[in-house]
């Protein structure tokens, strides 16, 4: 399949943290050939490769998207609702949003008119969603608990370019598909196990309990970097359409990250860097420190607009990614070292 109908069919699932098991068959009809086990976490894990190799590398990408949770319904029928993970709250003024009740229900985001708003950014904590109905109805249909998704068009843009919500990490999600299709009835000396990962933007606690089950010897980490766009410091940032780019943080393996800056360098995959000096803000904080420690690197997509319902990616950055995790896994799963 095309890497952009993969990406398309995994914008259009839901499956904010916490309701990742909205996807669950979605990535099982884009990996038929693998084996695949569901946690009750919400990751899913697709397997693939020589079962009995005592290699087994981890590629890791999260499932999960931002959005919105239920709070409280109040006596008019307007929905309070808090926001689950990092959303973007400039960005959610009158938009138009999706309530997953017993039934999906458009509703919009309460916005003052410009009159008399103040100056001051959207509080968190009043965030009120109407979705026109009576008490009475929206009573009958939502409940405390529901998740809310702020609505967007997946659009092709000029060039390979492409803009959706949910690119984070739909992305590197469409990465890790797109690596397996690459390798797909190729003899590897190695296990692989792609986990798509459950809530990564809450906790991050679906990488470590998957990465506690699968014991991988190694572990690649796939997510969205910042894209250089105006405000974003270009030491922070990697070019869209340029590659990938590659972390470098003293808790990462430092020989895993040098491979895999040499072999982007042999396949000519333009790569940009960034450097932390300590955590790297990925699940691979927490793969890092599973069980007795395991050796991790960081490879991410740029993105633009990151966390708002108009995140920019490159389709050729993603078949980038998937090419240099292929690459990799071929070279690297026959070392034990």
């Amino acid at each position: 399949m095309e890497t952009i109908e993969i990406l398309k069919t995994l914008c259009a699932g839901h499956g904010i943290s916490g309701f990742e098991h909205e996807l669950h068959d979605t990535i099982c009809t884009l990996l038929p050939w693998c084996s695949i086990t569901q946690k009750s976490t919400g990751t899913v894990i697709a397997t693939f490769g020589d079962d009995e190799a005592e290699k087994k590398i981890m590629l890791d990408a999260h499932l999960d998207r931002i959005g919105m949770i239920v709070t409280y319904i109040d006596d008019s029928g307007f929905l309070k609702c808090a926001n689950v993970g990092g959303l973007d709250l400039r960005a959610l003024p009158s938009s138009t949003v999706t309530v997953n009740g017993r039934e999906p229900i458009l509703g919009v985001i309460c916005t003052k008119p410009p009159h008399l708003a103040s100056d001051a950014e959207t509080d968190k904590d009043s965030i009120w969603v109407d979705t026109g109905l009576p008490e009475n109805r929206v009573r009958e249909l939502v409940q405390q608990g529901d998740s809310v998704i702020i609505e967007s068009r997946f659009a092709q843009l000029l060039g390979d370019r492409v803009s959706c919500a949910a690119l984070d990490n739909r992305a590197g999600c469409a990465a890790l598909i797109k690596c397996a299709e690459l390798l797909r009835g190729k003899n590897l000396p190695c296990r692989v196990s792609l986990v798509f990962s459950s809530q990564e933007e809450t906790n991050e606690s679906g990488a470590a309990a998957s990465a506690f089950s699968v014991a991988p010897n190694e572990a690649i980490v796939v997510d969205v970097g910042f894209a250089e766009q105006d405000g974003v410091p270009k030491g922070k940032s990697g070019k869209l359409g340029n590659g990938v780019i590659i972390s470098i943080a003293p808790t990462l393996s430092r020989k895993m990250t040098d491979t895999l800056i040499t072999l982007a360098g042999e396949m000519n995959i333009s790569t940009s860097f960034e450097v932390d000096g300590g955590a790297t803000g990925t699940n691979a904080d927490k793969i890092a420190v599973t069980g007795s420690g395991i050796p991790c690197a960081v490879v991410s997509i740029p993105v633009k607009n990151m966390h708002t319902q108009t995140e920019t990616a490159s389709i050729g950055d993603i078949n980038a990614c998937a090419a240099l995790l292929a690459r990799y896994i071929q070279e690297e799963g026959q070392s034990n070292g």
